[in-house]
């Protein structure tokens, strides 16, 4: 009988290990050159401009001389959150103010997760949110701040932030329903664990790119799938699939801080080239 007790356990730590290690990996590129990215004025504000003695440019495209594209965030789609397993992220969702940029410039949150600003500077800030369904915020941090704390989103929505201080800042704030995401790194890549064997459709969302997220079909097998996505450089997502994003309207009498023009009606096809590898 122990012999046996101590089989089951192993066998049980063995499965345990075996979802714990089970990822989805993949890199996200452009074909083509990536667009030139405006350099930011700070000049008028001459706490920022001290803090940058390179030139900033603007993050709505950040890729590399290879194509490898940042700040795309990739989650599993579903309507049965619960079916997937996993829970909710003891870390809070931190989003930083620091230089006078927003880090990360692309923010996941899942539903119920603590989400927390954060001041790093030594001067004003001012974070707005631009939420519809979930509680909006919008207060400013005069000084360094450890991190404050705000509701916790209810529901999934993408959401823009900007600064009413500093025009040129923003961020996005992704909730999603499920703990299985992740956003590419400055080389393209990302990295999602614990996902069980299955098959899955997948979110992929980028700020030019793909607005209205586009979806990718991935297989889990033996705890491992390959997903690799790649956007026509020159191709811009339509605006007209931008969600009804809370980012191109404001509430009565807010202050668009002389940043809330609304995009082109110009629709481009996103053209894509995807490959899917499993083993």
């Amino acid at each position: 009988m122990r012999v046996r007790t101590v089989l089951l356990a192993a066998c049980f730590s063995a499965a345990m290990t075996s979802v714990s290690m089970a990822q989805v990996t993949g890199k996200i590129k452009l074909d083509g050159a990536p667009p030139k990215m405006p350099e930011i004025n700070m000049a008028a504000q001459k706490e920022c401009n001290a803090l940058h003695p390179d030139p900033v440019l603007e993050e709505t495209v950040v890729a590399n001389s290879k194509g490898e594209l940042a700040n795309v965030m990739i989650w599993v789609k579903t309507d049965d959150p619960d079916s997937l397993g996993g829970a909710v992220p003891k870390d809070a969702a931190v989003l930083d103010q620091k230089g006078c940029q927003y880090v990360p410039h692309v923010l996941p949150v899942m539903i119920g997760q603590q989400l927390k600003v954060r001041n790093d500077d030594t001067f004003l800030h001012n974070v707005h949110s631009l939420a519809t369904i979930n509680p909006a915020f919008n207060f400013g941090q005069p000084t360094k701040d450890p991190g404050k704390a705000v509701d916790s989103p209810k529901a999934a929505e993408i959401i823009k932030v900007k600064c009413d201080v500093h025009s040129w800042m923003s961020a996005w704030i992704l909730v999603v329903n499920n703990p299985f995401f992740a956003v590419t790194k400055p080389d393209g890549t990302f990295e999602i664990k614990g996902l069980p064997d299955g098959d899955y459709v997948l979110n992929v969302w980028h700020e030019k790119y793909a607005t209205k997220p586009v979806e990718v079909k991935a297989s889990v097998k033996g705890g491992k799938a390959e997903i690799n996505h790649t956007f026509k450089a020159t191709a811009m997502a339509p605006s007209d699939d931008h969600m009804k994003l809370a980012s191109m309207t404001t509430t009565s009498g807010a202050d668009c801080c002389g940043n809330c023009e609304a995009p082109s009606a110009t629709s481009v096809k996103v053209q894509t080239l995807m490959a899917v590898k499993s083993n």
